[in-house]
């Protein structure tokens, strides 16, 4: 019985050194890589909101609808498909006047007439893929009267395709960084141990800036380059 328990002691401590040795980790070398693409906007949406006010809602809604007329038919002179063109936002709301205050010598008083009125607004989004369209877009429609120019969005329309290729650039800085600091340490790198994508096609829209005044006549937009980027992290073995 004593026999067959020192032999089952001396395989288990067998198997737990076994195991530790198995544990040891790998020496290695970890490195982030990172790329930037930098690719010209081929996609740009524009909104504007034609505003009227007044008593009559009927009346105001009469104008907005043939503002909103003329901008639709001018961006479909332009080319413009209707998939691209959205008018079909529209809110009324009432606006009060605040009472006035009137002041003697003796008493504070607020005059309690009030006049209300209703603000109709419609606002109309087009997307282009033509920088050129839409500043002829621009030119027309503030000749129309519209209330409002919101600030161009500017996007790129394919960013996987540009994405994929910063990342394959992502993992070549990589390499790159880790053979350096392996021959800074007169190492050999192994093989690759280990390797993930810290990034997914993160990329965001850029707002360009404020709406242009028809003081400026015609201006031809430039739209510059917007960057789309890609990280991972990597680990390669050290050869022994």
């Amino acid at each position: 019985m004593t026999k067959f328990l020192l032999c089952f002691f001396i395989s288990s401590l067998t198997f737990s050194v076994s195991s530790r040795a198995t544990n040891v980790e790998t020496p290695s070398i970890e490195v982030t890589g990172q790329a930037s693409i930098l690719v010209e906007p081929d996609f740009f949406s524009s909104t504007i909101a034609i505003v009227e006010r007044g008593q009559f809602t009927n009346k105001i809604r009469a104008v907005v609808n043939h503002k909103s007329n003329q901008v639709v038919q001018l961006t479909q002179r332009l080319g413009i498909k209707k998939h691209n063109i959205n008018s079909a936002k529209v809110t009324l709301s009432i606006v009060r006047d605040k009472p006035s205050i009137s002041v003697d010598s003796k008493t504070l008083s607020q005059n309690k007439s009030k006049s209300n009125y209703f603000e109709l607004r419609r606002t109309i989004s087009v997307n282009f893929t033509n920088i050129e369209d839409y500043d002829e877009y621009l030119n027309k429609v503030i000749n129309l009267g519209v209330g409002h120019i919101y600030p161009l969005i500017l996007s790129v329309e394919n960013t996987e395709k540009h994405y994929q290729q910063a990342l394959t650039r992502s993992f070549n800085n990589a390499f790159e960084k880790a053979k350096r600091i392996a021959d800074n340490a007169n190492v050999k790198l192994g093989k690759l141990l280990f390797v993930k994508e810290q990034s997914s096609n993160y990329y965001r829209s850029r707002v360009s800036s404020s709406m242009m005044s028809a003081e400026r006549g015609s201006h031809k937009s430039q739209v510059g380059n917007q960057a789309i980027n890609a990280n991972v992290l990597v680990k390669y073995a050290i050869q022994e």
